[in-house]
């Protein structure tokens, strides 16, 4: 039996019975449990297939591998040995996958299987819950192994897209830039939407506009109502039209409201929410949540459902009865709540069940230590009223919507009565009991991160339509519209999950419903790792661009950086392990689109690697760039064409020469040239530049376009 951790293998061999431990592996009644250190291994570089490809060369591209090859990762080589030695035993007869109940752990295994050698059968253990009886009810049940091999079809192929497009678009792009760069299939357009985010605040243009308030009175109550205005000359005017006037409730509108509950946990939502709620990061999310699932405390992290399935209804439900005697709610919940009140109904949803169902708190989270680590603390309280909320009934209000005239100018405001505080009275609940560790670690300021309020609306007093409110006090507010706010780990990991919903193609948006940038398993490891290589850095909780960032996003084309293409593969990838897309289709595909865009760069480059920056006009041959100069390609004495960076004439324009004006006057003979410096007068001016070859040097002139006559 092979595990993917240490840990979870020593709680599976404690269920079987294993309990001779040996050097990496445990054994007993009958059976041997052992485990992987994550990939044990991976495939090769691209140099194992061939030494040339020890050096970056553009004409080298694109490196397609005809049969992959894999190797033992260097530092758990040693653990990979003592598998394959189980593996080989005699008396093993058959193999259990016990690898994490998803893509990659799949991947984990298979590679394992093949990298060993091995023949022999394998049987499946899927499970959601690290439980004793989840674990016990997995083993009566295992499934096999051939029934995952889609799901194997699909993990290797997004491991195959990730290496051709890393390595082929990675050299390709660090040869044209004489820097080495980083391109991913799925971190490139991660970096481009926060790149894109930063250059939509710096170019923002803020826009004044004016909030014109009246304070009104009426029956002892106070409370305002409001317009928006566009202009100063406007909102003048309103004050001096109604200064001094009465006012008169002119409508008064009421409407009954309900809100449900929102649905429980998937990842995602619970990596967004504990960023938002507490400052954690996704990837820290993730480690508390695995952690808390190999206690047995929680089920399965790595889900995109926020759904149970039918069948557990009954169970849920005496889940939620237990939950309230758990010693780390806080005791307003299990005064309060009233388990009659609530139902699953809402949770049961077999259709949006793929997999791996939410994640709920486990029977054993009743017994957690009171000496949990203080994320894990949180995020377990986070899961537990999660589903408490989820399963109790909504949130009721009347919603009051009054408009005052004074002088048939119209203000308004909103107002609302709870009569039914419903979930959100035990979703309130929460909040104290996440302050108290925030503080421990450092990271709170005040209330709690998780305390973030609604906006109340405005308490209103009993008005009937007609009304008169006598002379509201009018003032005036000169407002600015506010730019984007730059990405956190919540808003980021909101776009990658629904990076297809800003698509303006409604066809194309219906064809990649539901795909996105990344999967919950990966989305927090591909944040990590954007900070770690240098493209993005924290600030705070936001996430901001490096100069690295902007380089990257500049130089590769839009195909590359877009999230469209990316999110159709990652479906295609989930419509292979359903069986509905080909393998060998989806990797013809991904071939064939390194080999053309590599192909489109690669007839701009010559042999030797070097950019083609034009032809030249002396002599027909190849313009290539020096670190001084643009210089012809033939002998000294044969052609001497060459335009120098530092040439005199842009210099003293303050004009720098850069490389897309040279191929533009190589191939058109002159170029447009705004801000040109003049000597005479200190100002700039506008004006062709020709460029002139007397056959033994090179000059430039400039030319004003004739202005037209009146």
């Amino acid at each position: 039996m092979i595990a993917e951790k240490p840990s979870v293998a020593a709680e599976l061999a404690k269920v079987l019975g294993a309990d001779r431990k040996g050097n990496g592996f445990y054994t007993g009644k009958g059976c041997c449990v052992t485990w992987c250190v994550g990939h044990l291994v991976e495939s090769v570089m691209p140099e194992a297939y061939d030494p040339r490809y020890e050096k970056w060369r553009i004409h080298d591209l694109p490196i397609l591998p005809d049969q992959w090859k894999y190797e033992v990762t260097g530092s758990t080589k040693g653990q990979f040995d003592i598998v394959k030695s189980l593996m080989d035993r005699q008396e093993v007869d058959e193999l259990v996958c016990a690898t994490d109940a998803g893509r990659e752990g799949e991947l984990i295994f298979r590679l394992v299987y093949m990298q060993a050698g091995c023949e022999k059968p394998f049987r499946r253990l899927w499970i959601s819950s690290m439980e004793n009886k989840a674990i016990k009810d997995g083993f009566a049940n295992l499934r096999a192994g051939s029934d995952y091999d889609r799901l194997y079809d699909a993990a290797v192929s997004r491991m195959q897209a990730d290496w051709l497009v890393g390595i082929n678009f990675s050299r390709l792009f660090s040869c044209m830039s004489d820097q080495p760069q980083n391109v991913g299939r799925v971190q490139t357009p991660t970096i481009n939407l926060i790149v894109e985010r930063q250059r939509a605040i710096d170019n923002f243009d803020a826009k004044p506009y004016y909030v014109l308030t009246a304070a009104c009175t009426h029956d002892g109550v106070d409370f305002s109502v409001t317009r928006r205005v566009e202009s100063e000359a406007e909102s003048a005017a309103l004050l001096e039209k109604c200064r001094g006037r009465d006012g008169i409730a002119a409508q008064i509108q009421k409407t009954k409201m309900k809100e449900n509950p929102p649905a429980l946990y998937d990842l995602t939502t619970l990596q967004r929410e504990a960023n938002k709620m507490l400052g954690l990061s996704a990837q820290q999310t993730l480690d508390a949540t695995q952690n808390l699932y190999e206690k047995k405390l929680v089920t399965y992290p790595r889900t995109d459902s926020r759904y149970l399935t039918a069948d557990m209804k009954g169970s849920t439900e005496q889940l939620i009865r237990s939950l309230l005697t758990a010693p780390w709610l806080d005791p307003k919940t299990k005064e309060t709540y009233d388990p009659e009140r609530a139902g699953t109904d809402r949770l049961i949803n077999d259709k949006k069940v793929t997999d791996h169902h939410a994640i709920i708190p486990t029977v054993e989270s009743l017994k957690a230590s009171d000496r949990l680590p203080v994320n894990e603390a949180n995020i377990l309280r986070m899961i537990a009223y999660k589903l408490l909320t989820a399963a109790y009934i909504p949130h009721e209000y009347v919603k009051t919507e009054l408009t005052v005239e004074i002088e048939g100018e119209e203000f308004k405001t909103t107002g609302r009565m709870v009569t039914e505080a419903g979930f959100k009275e035990v979703a309130a609940q929460l909040a104290p009991l996440l302050v108290k560790p925030q503080k421990k670690e450092g990271k709170g300021k005040g209330k709690g991160r998780g305390a973030k309020e609604e906006k109340e609306d405005t308490l209103l007093p009993a008005l009937a339509e007609g009304d008169v409110l006598h002379q509201p006090d009018l003032s005036s507010e000169k407002k600015e519209t506010k730019p984007p706010k730059p990405y956190t780990e919540d808003t980021l990991l909101s776009a990658m999950e629904n990076a297809m919903k800003t698509l303006e193609d409604e066809d194309l948006k219906k064809e990649v419903a539901g795909a996105g940038l990344g999967t919950p398993a990966t989305r927090a490891g591909i944040i990590e790792r954007i900070i770690k290589t240098g493209f993005i850095q924290r600030k705070g909780k936001n996430l901001l661009p490096t100069e690295k960032a902007y380089r990257i996003v500049d130089i590769v084309p839009e195909k590359v950086k877009s999230a469209v293409l990316t999110a159709e593969w990652e479906q295609k990838l989930e419509q292979i392990y359903r069986g509905q897309a080909s393998r060998d289709e989806f990797m013809e595909g991904i071939r064939a689109f390194v080999t053309e865009l590599v192909d489109s760069y690669k007839e701009n480059f010559a042999e030797n690697g070097k950019e083609i920056i034009g032809i030249c006009p002396r002599c027909g041959r190849r313009i290539f760039e020096g670190r001084t100069n643009y210089y012809c390609e033939a002998d000294r004495g044969v052609c001497d064409f060459v335009i120098w960076k530092d040439e005199k004439f842009f210099v003293s324009k303050k004009k720098p020469l850069t490389k897309p004006m040279v191929k533009a006057l190589l191939q058109r003979g002159r170029i447009r040239c705004v801000n040109l410096y003049s000597e005479r007068t200190g100002g700039t001016y506008e004006a062709y530049v020709r460029m002139v070859d007397t056959g033994q040097y090179v000059n430039f002139r400039l030319e004003f376009p004739e202005r037209r006559r009146g």
